[in-house]
């Protein structure tokens, strides 16, 4: 049986931003920034990332550009050395690293990240991964988040990771249902629902349930619906085994990363070892 492998919280907690110049980069380094304090963690800048094993020099001209960025007393880690995801993966676990943030262009943005390659990252993480678009956070960034839920049973996982933000942060998590006329998917949606509540419930998680009209799809249909409850993040469970449609046509999460309206998307991969924290 393989065993679960927590954050150890006895350490400080830390957030890896991968950063770069670009509009969607520059949003990446300051969701970074809002979440360290969300997590009242610290935060990694990683500014020179790529795919391939290269031996490339530290790239320090990129944090001088971002620097400006970064207000004044906020105390934070460059890493300017060269990283592929291997290394950062492992980088991560040695470093008490809770999430990844990456920024992801639309087609319409230059990006180190497009849709593919962010996808190339994030399915084979054990830790969670946040993409953003371009769109700085708000102040009142993640005190909204949507947590959708449909007849998958995969709700632990994003439920346990959404309520998070409402642990340390006080966030309200908005469970947002959809109502079925087969009285099969009804049922599942219902027990997927009561797991979720019974679960906030022990843990003292604030939460709302919105209920809307059925969707094909509940996740992509998150990130129209985050405008009407000022929700600025959705959490979604990424596709485990692709199928061949999936391979040609691309998994149903690509519509969702990078969206065009920026909303951040925290992405959970299913997985035996996923990290978990202790709180």
């Amino acid at each position: 049986m393989e065993i679960h492998e927590p954050i150890d919280q006895k350490k400080k907690l830390n957030i890896i931003a991968i950063a770069d110049t670009t509009e969607v980069g520059k949003a990446a380094l300051c969701h970074g920034l809002k979440l360290a304090e969300v997590f009242q963690a610290s935060l990694t800048v990683i500014t020179n990332f790529g795919f391939a094993l290269e031996k490339k020099k530290p790239n320090e001209a990129t944090q001088a550009l971002l620097e400006p960025l970064v207000p004044q007393g906020v105390e934070l880690l460059w890493n300017n050395e060269y990283f592929f995801p291997e290394l950062l993966y492992g980088f991560a676990e040695k470093n008490n690293t809770i999430m990844f943030v990456i920024g992801v262009g639309t087609s319409k943005d230059k990006s180190f990240f497009t849709k593919q390659k962010a996808l190339r990252f994030i399915k084979p993480s054990r830790l969670p991964v946040m993409t953003v678009g371009k769109q700085m956070p708000a102040s009142n960034a993640y005190q909204q988040v949507i947590l959708p839920v449909d007849i998958e049973r995969q709700a632990k996982e994003k439920a346990l990771w959404a309520g998070y933000f409402s642990r340390f942060y006080k966030a309200n998590i908005h469970i947002l249902r959809t109502k079925y006329e087969d009285e099969g998917l009804q049922l599942q949606v219902d027990e997927n629902v009561a797991f979720v509540e019974k679960l906030y419930n022990n843990l003292e998680i604030q939460y709302v349930i919105d209920t809307v009209p059925p969707q094909k799809d509940m996740d992509l249909y998150s990130v129209s619906y985050a405008n009407q409850v000022q929700a600025s993040l959705t959490v979604i469970m990424m596709t485990k085994y692709y199928t061949l449609a999936d391979l040609l046509l691309g998994p149903h999460e690509r519509k969702v990363i990078g969206n065009e309206l920026g909303l951040p998307v925290l992405c959970i991969n299913q997985r035996d070892d996923l990290y978990v924290l202790c709180t």
